[in-house]
């Protein structure tokens, strides 16, 4: 029986992503090692130069990565161990196409030309996540990264052979099993220059030799966060985080297989929002109020941090049975996460220093608890029918629950005449519960033409039902139920015109359910802000045409992709911190707030991927990725700040309107629609990977001169903001260290962003501002809203350099 053992101990990462070309060139002479290897190692056997094959399950079988016929990037363990890579959206420095974001409470994700964002796709990403092959949350994956075998990401439509449906691909993580015949195990412990440390052990060993195995994992990791420090605050950033992992491998014999896995994560940030002076993007501001910063300085000037606490415990199982000449597969899992979250809202400082206390605390509080579970039964031919046909037919269920308190702060100012002063700040409790199940099954045949021609194809029925539920101040204000049916397909054919060259082209279809967008707790909804909250479910069509080559030998792999996709209803949300629109409460006051409305609109992607590997000696490798893609939205009515003037266009102007403008631009729908072509998605059109190592001796220890260079092309981010434009970039981490003669040990030296590139990466479009409400006489028991703004605007900034040692132990 296949197990994905092989997809751990298959491939010593043959091109090893290592140094870039610069860090190539310079390593003879950082090494003091005399230019003859190279030319020594040019007359090695070419045995020794070929690059040794991946193995991955993107079809659920272990195959070569050079025979799937669809587009998939592995990242094994010892890449993840070369690179330090410590957290899972730092794989997007190795994927080119990859964008990936960590966050507390809605990490998000895209790849080929749109993007998943938590606040608009929920549980219903268009990327899907996996562990173990039983899909996992993007906030659950993306927490903590340890103990990794293999990192995968398939792109394109996926569904009919894997877990759900999913339009724009899928990240599959695999942890690592425990060995059946040997103990086995790692110390991996990272110390940087700017405060962080991580240490990662995993120990595993047999209980019961070729049949009953133990492997326990876990980390440890304390850093400053984000480094940015605010000028009001005494405490400083932080991240504070710890997890373990235990499984349990069963395999009495060839046939039958079962593996258990049990983790817990927990969690702590305390991060403040960089902010730069307003002025610095849009002259027409006002001065600062509290100093001048720019990106490069780090600062913050809120009173308090955003801090987060997660609880994260996952349980999953596996099962793989060979009976009768089928396959049983089963692929389980339960999950069970809190997150305890209070924002700083006051990011701008707008009400300034010494201001009343309770505006200095001033902030949203959240607690969520969300559990679900997931079950997948998968039956197979154990090998081909008449050395021809293949199947797989199997159903997946898949249940998950939601419930959010929240608790809203707005505070209540005396008129001016009155002094102005702080009346009150009016808390106001929000309950959100939510429940959703998925029942599908599918099929998938694959029918080998001929000793070079293979045709597959797939169907997948979705019965998907959701129900939610929002409450204010204990009044429902939203209760929706619904159900929906779809079926999607996919279809592949590939040829072999040599031993060295296959191509392909693929054809397939996607869906995802319809959204309902909690954020919006007004009394009196318009149609249209209905109209951006309920949306129906996302529909899509790709086609993707491959090859992929083996060249010099053996030595050299080069494969590519073209794709072109269509999207409807693809759920667009609004940019930066959303779009104004007039909110009335429950006393019937109507204020201008901000909310991130999403839209359906039509969707058009098409893009290209590159990537090639090339074993240039027994000790030098380098490799390439490049991908681009470009998603625009085909005349799709959008959310928009289009109040002064109302003409059909985004406002540039960076100030928030008042209610009588919206009123008045809108006709009373409290907020503003625009039809729009513009992209739909906000990572650069364009990036590359290069990579490449390096390898010599000295004194008779094994050294190695290591890197990474990611490029990102330019990009024009939010549409509707005249200030958040990406200039392209590009980031050089250098890795060099030695290993002992065994490979018991390593010590590594590296320097990630190697040149301390700085880029502002996002910039709100108008200052950090807070919405209060001021009474009004002559009862003093009505209000009105107003937005009041800061000399400050919200910004993310690339990474600093962080240059660290590395040291691992095996046994």
């Amino acid at each position: 029986m296949a197990t994905q053992d092989s997809v751990q101990n298959s491939q010593r990462d043959s091109n090893r992503s290592g140094a870039s070309l610069l860090g190539v060139m310079l390593a003879p002479m950082l090494a003091g090692f005399p230019m003859t290897l190279l030319a020594q190692s040019t007359s090695e056997s070419a045995n020794e130069q070929i690059i040794e094959e991946v193995i991955v399950t993107a079809r659920r079988k272990d195959e070569t990565l050079q025979e799937v016929p669809l587009s998939v990037n592995a990242v094994s363990s010892e890449k993840i161990a070369d690179l330090n890579i410590r957290k899972l959206e730092d794989i997007s420095s190795v994927v080119a196409g990859l964008s990936m974001q960590e966050d507390t409470i809605a990490p998000n994700a895209s790849v080929r030309g749109v993007r998943f964002d938590t606040f608009a796709s929920g549980n219903n990403p268009t990327v899907e996540f996996y562990m173990n092959d039983s899909p996992i949350v993007s906030l659950s994956a993306m927490q903590a990264m340890f103990d990794i075998g293999q990192i995968e990401v398939l792109r394109g439509p996926q569904g009919t052979l894997r877990g759900r449906a999913s339009p724009s691909g899928a990240i599959t993580l695999t942890t690592k099993r425990p060995d059946l015949q040997k103990m086995e195990g790692y110390i991996d412990l990272t110390a940087t220059d700017i405060g962080g440390q991580n240490a990662r052990f995993a120990v595993g060993s047999p209980l019961i030799d070729d049949v009953l195995a133990v492997r326990l994992a876990g980390f440890y990791e304390q850093n400053e966060g984000n480094r940015v420090e605010s000028i009001n605050s005494d405490e400083d950033p932080l991240y504070e985080g710890g997890g373990a992992r235990i499984s349990l491998r069963y395999a009495p014999n060839e046939k039958l297989e079962a593996n258990l896995m049990y983790q817990r994560i927990k969690p702590r940030r305390r991060l403040f929002t960089q902010v730069e002076s307003a002025n610095r993007a849009d002259p027409s501001q006002p001065a600062p109020a509290q100093g001048d910063f720019d990106a490069g300085d780090r600062k913050a000037v809120s009173d308090i941090a955003t801090e987060s606490r997660h609880d994260l415990r996952r349980l999953g199982f596996e099962l793989g049975w060979e009976v009768g000449g089928l396959m049983l597969n089963y692929a389980g899992s339960s999950t069970d996460m809190m997150v305890n979250w209070k924002d700083a809202d006051d990011s701008g400082d707008v009400f300034g220093p010494g201001s009343d206390p309770r505006l200095q605390d001033y902030g949203q509080v959240t607690d969520t608890e969300t559990n679900g579970h997931s079950h997948e039964f998968r039956l197979s031919p154990s090998e081909l029918i008449n050395d021809k046909f293949s199947y797989v037919v199997g159903v997946l269920y898949q249940e998950n629950e939601s419930d959010t308190e929240l608790m809203r702060p707005t505070p209540v100012f005396l008129p001016s005449f009155a002094g102005g002063g702080l009346a009150t700040v009016v808390q106001t409790p929000v309950t959100s519960q939510g429940e959703s199940t998925e029942q599908s099954v599918f099929a998938n045949v694959t029918w080998m033409l001929n000793e070079k021609s293979e045709l597959s194809g797939g169907l997948r029925y979705i019965d998907y039902q959701t129900e939610n539920q929002v409450r204010v101040s204990g009044v429902t204000i939203s209760d929706t139920d619904e159900d929906w049916t779809e079926t999607i397909y996919s279809l592949s054919y590939k040829h072999h015109y040599s031993d060295d060259l296959m191509a392909y082209a693929t054809a397939g279809s996607s869906w995802r359910p319809g959204i309902n967008v909690v954020g919006n707790f007004s009394r009196n909804k318009s149609a249209r802000e209905r109209q951006f909250e309920s949306l129906d479910p996302e529909t899509s069509d790709s086609i993707e045409f491959g090859a992929k080559s083996t060249l010099l030998d053996g030595r050299m792999q080069l494969n590519g992709a073209l794709y072109y996709q269509t999207f409807d209803n693809y759920p667009y949300r609004a940019g930066g911190e959303g779009v104004y629109y007039v909110e009335t409460d429950s006393s019937g006051t109507r204020s201008v707030k901000q909310h991130s409305f999403v839209a359906a609109v039509p969707v058009d992607v098409y893009g290209l991927e590159v990537e090639t590997r090339y074993q240039v000696s027994s000790v030098w490798s380098v490799g390439a990725l490049f991908s681009y893609a470009k998603g625009e939205i085909d005349g799709g009515t959008v959310p928009c700040n289009d109040y002064a003037p109302a003409d059909g266009q985004p406002d540039s102007s960076g100030s928030a309107p008042t209610v009588a403008q919206i009123d008045a631009a809108t006709g009373g729908q409290n907020v503003g629609a625009c039809d729009v072509d513009y992209r739909s998605n906000y990572a650069p059109l364009w990036t590359t990977t290069l990579s490449s190592e390096y390898g010599f001796e000295v004194a008779g220890l094994n050294a190695y001169v290591r890197g990474l260079w990611t490029v990102y092309g330019s990009s024009k981010n939010d549409p509707t903001n005249a200030f958040d434009n990406v200039d392209s970039y590009n980031i050089l981490n250098l890795y060099t260290g030695v290993r002992g003669s065994e490979g018991k040990w390593e010590a590594m030296l590296y320097a990630k962003n190697i040149a301390d590139e700085e880029e502002v990466l996002s910039r709100g479009a108008t200052p950090a501002g807070v919405g209060v409400q001021v009474l009004q006489p002559p009862s003093f028991t009505s209000a009105s809203g107003e937005t009041r703004s800061s000399t400050y605007r919200e910004i993310s900034v690339t990474p600093e350099r962080e240059i660290g040692l590395n040291f691992r132990y095996n046994f």
